[in-house]
C-alpha cells in the first residue's frame, strides 16, 4: 500500500492525473479534462506506474484509496449515467 511519501514523489501534473484515473475517468476524459493530448495522458501513467511500482490503473486505483489519498467515485461530467 502507497503512504503518503510516495505520493509526494509525484509532481502536481503527475497527480492530477492520478486523481482522475484513480476515479474511474478513461485516458480521453482526463485529456480533455486537462487539456492535453491523449498520448501525454498515457505516457504521464506509464511514468507514475514505474514511480510507484504498479502495473495497471486498477492497481493504481486501487493503492490510493488505500493510501487514503485524493480519489473519490466521480464521474466524468460529460458522461450520460449508465443504464
Amino acid at each position: 500500500m502507497l503512504d503518503s511519501l510516495t505520493l509526494a514523489c509525484l509532481t502536481p501534473a503527475e497527480a492530477r492525473v492520478v486523481e482522475l484515473v484513480a476515479r474511474g475517468w478513461t485516458n480521453e476524459e482526463v485529456a480533455h479534462e486537462l487539456r492535453l493530448c491523449p498520448k501525454t495522458v498515457e505516457w504521464t501513467l506509464t511514468n507514475v506506474y514505474r514511480k510507484l511500482h504498479v502495473r495497471s490503473r486498477t492497481e493504481l486505483a486501487l493503492e490510493v484509496a488505500g493510501s487514503g489519498g485524493p480519489a473519490k467515485a466521480g464521474g466524468f461530467p460529460g458522461r450520460r449515467a449508465r443504464r
